[in-house]
C-alpha cells in the first residue's frame, strides 16, 4: 500500500436514522411579567377615554390624551419586541443550523437527480427511435400524415410496451382509413375535406364543414335562379323601339344554306324563344334563299345578347357587332 492510499479517509454512507433530529435538553420558555396586570389596568381605565367624554369645545384635552395613549401603546409594543428577540434567540440559532443542513442535503440530491434524468432521457430517446421504426408508423404516415399527429408521450414510459404502442397506432390507422372512405361520399369537396380532416383527424367537424359547403352552394344556386326569374323579358314592341345611347346594334343576314336538318333548326329556334321569352316560328327554308342585310335595334342585357349571338351562330347567320 503506497503512501497516498494510507491518507484516504473512507466516507461513511448516511443512514436515515442518523438524520432523525433529537433534542437532548428542552426547556419550554417561561416568562414572568406584569403583562396581564397592565391589560386589566387598561381595561379599567378605558371608560375615561370614551368618545362621549370629548367634544370640539375641549380639543386640547383630546389631543393630550391621544398623545398619552399612543406613547403608552408604543412603549408597551417595543418592549414586547425586545423580549421576543431575546426569548427566541436560542431557537433562531437552532433553526439556522437545521436549515443549513437541509440545504446541504438538497444540493446533493440535485446533483444525483441530474444523473438520473440524463439516464431517463437516454432511455426515452432509445424508446422513441424504436417506436419510429415500427411498421405501423410507416403505414400510418403512408396516409399522408405525420406520426406526430397522434403522438402520445406516455408511449415513452417504461411501463408502456412497444406492442401496446404498435397496437394503438394500428387502430388509429384503421380509423383514419375509414374516415377517409366516409369523406368520399362528398365527392365534389373531397380534396378540400381531406386537407381539413388531416389537420385535426376530427371526422364530425369535417362532415359539418362539408354540409356547410353544400348549403352555401345550394343558396348561391337558388339566388341565381331567383335573379333569372326576376329578369324581365323584352316584348316585340320593345325590341323595335328607339334604343338609348351606348346600346348594341346587331347586323343580321338571312340564313345561308345549311346541311342541318329541320329538327336541329327547330331546337335552335326553341332555345332562342326560351332565352328571349317570346315565341319564334322556325323560318321556312327556300330552295335558293336570298341573303341580304337587315338591321334591328335590340334592348337586352349582356346575358341576353350573348344568347342571341349563340342562337344566330347555330343558324349560320353572320353578323357584325357595332358599339
Amino acid at each position: 500500500m503506497n503512501k497516498e492510499e494510507k491518507n484516504i479517509v473512507p466516507v461513511a454512507e448516511l443512514q436515515a436514522e442518523q438524520l432523525e433530529l433529537v433534542v437532548s435538553e428542552k426547556t419550554i420558555g417561561s416568562l414572568t411579567t406584569n403583562a396581564k396586570e397592565i391589560r386589566e389596568l387598561v381595561k379599567s381605565a378605558l371608560p375615561k377615554y370614551d368618545i362621549s367624554n370629548y367634544s370640539t369645545d375641549d380639543v386640547a384635552k383630546a389631543k393630550a390624551d391621544k398623545a398619552l395613549l399612543n406613547k403608552a401603546q408604543k412603549t408597551l409594543n417595543d418592549k414586547r419586541i425586545a423580549f421576543e428577540k431575546e426569548f427566541m434567540a436560542p431557537f433562531g440559532e437552532f433553526k439556522e443550523v437545521v436549515t443549513e443542513t437541509c440545504n446541504l442535503i438538497k444540493e446533493a440530491v440535485k446533483k444525483i437527480d441530474s444523473v438520473i434524468k440524463e439516464d431517463e432521457e437516454r432511455s426515452k430517446t432509445e424508446k422513441r427511435n424504436s417506436i419510429l421504426a415500427l411498421p405501423e408508423v410507416h403505414e400510418f404516415e403512408a396516409l399522408g400524415l405525420s406520426i406526430q399527429t397522434i403522438w402520445n408521450d406516455k408511449w415513452l414510459n417504461k411501463t408502456t410496451s412497444l406492442k401496446a404502442v404498435s397496437t394503438e397506432i394500428a387502430e388509429k390507422t384503421e380509423t383514419v382509413k375509414t374516415d377517409l372512405e366516409t369523406l368520399r361520399s362528398f365527392a365534389e369537396d373531397y380534396d378540400v375535406l381531406v386537407v381539413r380532416y388531416k389537420e385535426s383527424l376530427n371526422l364530425n367537424a369535417t362532415v359539418a364543414y362539408a354540409n356547410q359547403l353544400k348549403a352555401q352552394r345550394e343558396a348561391t344556386a337558388k339566388a341565381a335562379q331567383e335573379a333569372q326569374k326576376e329578369t324581365p323579358a323584352n316584348t316585340p314592341s320593345e325590341q323595335t323601339s328607339e334604343a338609348p345611347a351606348g346600346q348594341q346594334e346587331a347586323q343580321t343576314e338571312s340564313p345561308a344554306p345549311s346541311n342541318s336538318n329541320d329538327d336541329a333548326e327547330a331546337d335552335a329556334m326553341d332555345a332562342f324563344a326560351a332565352a328571349m321569352g317570346v315565341e319564334v316560328e322556325a323560318p321556312v327554308q327556300e330552295q335558293k334563299p336570298v341573303v341580304y342585310p337587315r338591321y334591328y335595334e335590340i334592348n337586352a342585357t349582356d346575358e341576353q345578347f350573348q344568347k342571341i349571338e349563340e342562337f344566330m351562330n347555330t343558324l349560320g347567320i353572320t353578323f357584325n357587332l357595332q358599339k
